[in-house]
């Protein structure tokens, strides 16, 4: 019933006040010094409501992919009307870099990338990557390009592998170069692989 329905809002906006407080934490000191103490100091709630919704201090801060593949979902696939899926794969990645320089601190991006972060590999359908698969299909289909013998999928995969890379390349120089230019450079030229 509707009880439900409004405990379950209530209970998202739990978790993402937990993962908000978080976050703040994480842009004012390091990783290791922030305590789970200190986040639910900020939030304004108990530790056994933080431990309702994470299981540890690190699983919090990997909430920032439920976020974004929110955002992908609800706003950044509507901006995907450009006329070819080239171009919309391009979008893609603008905004792909964009979330990870922005919308998103540079320090929970370092944070984020490590081999243990178990959402590089979650099921890409659901989230920002069937975004871009839903772009790379349609492409394939309109013959615009080719995959070689791979499928959508598969070259979404290949593109996110190589784009990460960029990211990760990105933090390990501290951010000191443009990361829009070098990823639509990537991805153009990554593309080029694609062409019929």
């Amino acid at each position: 019933g509707p009880v439900r329905t409004k405990g379950r809002a209530k209970s998202q906006q739990t978790k993402l006040n937990i993962f908000n407080a978080a976050a703040e934490l994480l842009s004012e000191m390091d990783f290791e010094q922030i305590t789970i103490r200190d986040i639910v100091r900020r939030a304004n709630v108990s530790v056994g409501t933080f431990y309702n919704y994470y299981a540890t201090k690190m699983e919090v801060f990997y909430e920032t992919y439920q976020v974004a593949d929110h955002y992908f979902n609800e706003t950044v696939s509507r901006l995907l009307t450009q006329p070819t899926a080239a171009q919309r794969v391009d979008c893609f990645f603008y905004h792909y870099a964009r979330y990870s320089s922005e919308l998103t601190d540079m320090k929970m991006t370092r944070l984020l990338y490590n081999p243990d972060n178990p959402w590089f590999n979650r099921d890409p359908t659901g989230g920002m990557v069937g975004v871009l698969i839903d772009v790379l299909q349609d492409g394939l289909d309109r013959g615009e390009f080719s995959g070689h013998g791979a499928d959508a999928a598969e070259l979404a995969d290949y593109l996110m592998i190589c784009v990460r890379g960029l990211i990760y390349n990105w933090c390990t120089k501290k951010g000191n170069y443009d990361l829009y230019g070098a990823t639509r450079k990537l991805v153009g030229r990554l593309m080029m692989a694609l062409r019929p």
